[in-house]
């Protein structure tokens, strides 16, 4: 396939020295769905925009449809890429009909074309029905909604989304999950930003983890899983963790390697359930256990191993 977005050695260091990416290389072929995950603050919004062109990075230099960074807001490769941002996009005084009409102006998409582009997205999105409703009038769920297909008006084959989900409540969620698996169907290129770990396993074949400006690890979903934590953790929930019950944990988990999430305890490694009857048959220990369960990995516990705290953190 070929590669669209080709990112070599980026940095970006904003005026108060602050450095939001640290030497970021990154590929990203043609219809490939990726996942930037990461805290707040790990430079997941900043490699967007200089991907869309709205950043220039201080070093490092990137490809992107064919052209230079440096170039591409100069270039008709623009209306090729939309970047929707965490806030809304649309203007709130207009109708949702009047909004997509006047992206579309902006695109100077030709009249009769825009018009049955404009159709067809509404009733392809579940927006025909409050096409005539103006966007402050909209829920919160349809508000993110419009925002989202107002960055398909001008048919992008690089869609970019930054916290889609991020603030809603879960019918809300659900729906514009919904939207993105539509999307995912569509052959785009699409990077979704996120720090919910589950909307990016369920949308993303490809994962990019990124932390302090860096990209920590790249893979797929269960690659990742597999290689940091395999597919099964122990998780104990401690009513309070003292210097002894780290140490009697270390003993117990020996080389299976363990990372600490508040008053919660993940430990790695093969032969769990003997891990756990370890745990039970130790007394002292165990009677500060509130919980303790084997479950599957996830990709926030890969994240917790890899940096030694959560995505939320």
């Amino acid at each position: 396939m070929e590669v669209v977005i080709s990112l070599k050695n980026i940095s970006k260091i904003y005026d108060n020295k602050i450095r939001a990416l640290d030497n970021v290389s990154l590929e990203v072929k043609a219809g490939e769905t990726i996942g930037l995950l990461g805290p707040n603050g790990a430079g997941k919004t900043t490699l967007m925009r200089i991907i869309a062109g709205q950043l220039q990075p201080s070093s490092g230099e990137g490809i992107v449809l064919s052209k230079n960074l440096r170039e591409l807001l100069r270039s008709e490769e623009r209306f090729k890429l939309s970047y929707v941002p965490q806030e809304n996009i649309f203007w709130p005084n207009l109708s949702v009909e009047e909004n997509l009409w006047m992206m579309g102006a902006m695109y100077k998409i030709p009249k009769k074309e825009l018009r049955d582009r404009i159709k067809k997205l509404l009733e392809e999105y579940e927006l025909w029905e409050v096409r005539k409703r103006l966007a402050r009038k909209l829920s919160g769920g349809m508000q993110k909604r419009l925002s989202i297909v107002m960055g398909l008006i001008n048919d992008p084959e690089i869609l970019i989304l930054d916290e889609p989900t991020t603030g809603l409540d879960p019918a809300m969620r659900a729906s514009v999950i919904g939207l993105l698996e539509k999307l995912n169907s569509l052959g785009k290129t699409i990077l979704i930003s996120s720090h919910i770990v589950e909307d990016i396993e369920r949308l993303c074949e490809r994962v990019v983890i990124m932390d302090r400006g860096r990209i920590i690890a790249d893979a797929q979903p269960m690659e990742l899983k597999i290689k940091i934590t395999g597919r099964e953790v122990l998780e104990v929930l401690f009513n309070e963790i003292d210097k002894e019950v780290l140490e009697k944990l270390g003993r117990i988990a020996e080389e299976r390697g363990m990372a600490r999430a508040g008053y919660k305890i993940i430990i790695k490694g093969d032969d769990l359930i003997a891990l756990s009857n370890e745990i039970r048959n130790d007394k002292a220990l165990y009677e500060n256990v509130i919980t303790l369960s084997i479950r599957k990995s996830t990709l926030e516990d890969v994240f917790l191993f890899l940096t030694g705290r959560l995505i939320g953190g």
